[in-house]
């Protein structure tokens, strides 16, 4: 990719998904020993595997509202113009 295109939030985006697989595959591993039994225990813990997603959403829409506030972003701008 070029310049400029590094983002530390995909970092954090990226190890947000990787929790929810993981969660998601514990999960699976649980219910085929017996351990999640009843429909609720599964509900709280589908619940509990999406729960990485909502921080990710956080995380980005936070560091979003920071650079707009700090006039870093711009309303309509993709890109920062390109300096010599």
């Amino acid at each position: 990719m070029g310049e400029g295109t590094s983002s530390p939030i995909l970092g954090i985006l990226l190890a947000c998904v990787a929790a929810s697989i993981f969660l998601a595959a514990l999960g699976i591993w649980l219910k085929r020993k017996g351990k999640l039994t009843s429909s609720k225990a599964a509900l709280a813990w589908a619940v509990f595997t999406i729960v990485p997603l909502f921080g990710a959403g956080f995380a980005m829409m936070t560091k979003h509202s920071v650079e707009i506030a700090n006039g870093e972003t711009q309303s309509g701008v993709n890109e920062p113009p390109p300096t010599r």
